[in-house]
């Protein structure tokens, strides 16, 4: 039996991943809490956490709340966040028994001293010997094994669920990192929105999800194809079935699209001479769980004359960095914020 434990938790708006020491692999969690009200009491008490909260998204009765405690990669309710960590945590180490000496927990690139000190708080409330906090875009570059400790530039586009982060690294820094306010979740609602605005018909933010995913694309592909879906239709003000073509949603999607290319000219715009030089070899390198939308690699390409690489499951680039970096402490301890 281990009696120490190294633990890393990346808190996502969508979802959060956790690697624990010893574990097999990692435990992926949708980041959804539901609430139910308390008329008795005037308070709100978790009903689910998770896989099982995010199933009631968007179906559940008017006495109970279904939320996301992170928006736009940052905390916005720190009571449910709360709750929500409480059970990740009970949920990793199931019935080990032990103690968590580190505990690495991952900072959004934008998060100012105030959020530090709140995501530190929340960690506070564990009986934790070490917290140790990293910057999402040098976990990720880590996670995608790209060689930061060398003089060589490398530009990484993490894609979220909350925030889209460009960021330039180079001497195991960061020269500059851009954060949009665009994400998979806004994605989400640019699907959702068009589809009731040309076809008066209502979908759920659940049901946008799996459209984006099964059928999405930001580059056009081999042959457009139909494809049905279950909704409300407000003609009819009647549950009702449609049919869609994929090119309805790759025009819904162009102005997210647009915004993150935007970032990136934006972002080599900036560069030096010797940086650029650099990544005129290096190129871009995706990460996150929105570098899985069809086109990304063909769009950066053709706009930008650059060699793209997508790492196997860059959803997991940034829990695969923090692990990295716990494996290894005293080679990477300079990364990390105490």
């Amino acid at each position: 039996m281990r009696l120490f434990y190294h633990m890393a938790i990346d808190l996502g708006t969508t979802y959060s991943v956790a690697w624990l020491a010893s574990a097999e692999g990692y435990f992926q969690e949708p980041t959804f809490v539901a609430l139910k009200q308390n008329n008795r009491q005037n308070n709100r008490l978790p009903l689910a956490i998770g896989n099982e909260a995010k199933r009631m998204h968007g179906l559940a009765p008017r006495n109970i709340e279904v939320i996301q405690p992170l928006r736009e990669g940052v905390i916005s309710d720190f009571e449910v966040c709360s709750a929500f960590l409480q059970s990740l945590i009970k949920k990793i180490l199931g019935r080990r028994k032990g103690i968590v000496r580190n505990v690495l927990f991952c900072l959004p690139w934008g998060a100012t001293d105030v959020e530090v000190r709140a995501y530190r708080k929340q960690l506070e409330l564990y009986p934790f010997s070490r917290i140790y906090l990293i910057r999402e875009p040098l976990a990720a570059a880590l996670g995608a094994d790209l060689s930061i400790e060398d003089p060589n530039g490398n530009i990484l586009v993490d894609l979220g669920g909350g925030t889209t982060e460009i960021t330039t690294l180079a001497l195991n820094g960061i020269v500059q990192c851009i954060s949009l306010k665009i994400g998979g979740n806004n994605m989400d609602e640019a699907i959702r929105q068009a589809i009731e605005s040309k076809n008066h018909f209502c979908i759920g933010p659940t049901t946008a999800e799996k459209i984006k995913i099964d059928h999405g694309s930001i580059a056009p592909v081999i042959e457009d194809y139909a494809f049905e879906i279950k909704g409300f239709h407000r003609f009819y003000h009647l549950p009702r079935k449609i049919e869609l073509n994929t090119a309805d949603i790759r025009a819904a999607l162009e102005a997210s699209a647009q915004k993150v290319l935007q970032g990136i000219n934006t972002a080599f715009e900036t560069l030096t001479p010797e940086l650029a030089a650099d990544i005129s070899t290096n190129g871009v390198t995706l990460a996150g769980g929105g570098a899985y939308l069809k086109g990304w690699t063909e769009r950066i390409h053709r706009r930008f004359h650059l060699p793209v690489q997508r790492p196997a499951e860059p959803h997991l680039c940034v829990i695969r960095g923090m692990k990295k970096v716990l494996t290894r402490l005293k080679d990477y301890r300079f990364l990390l914020e105490e």
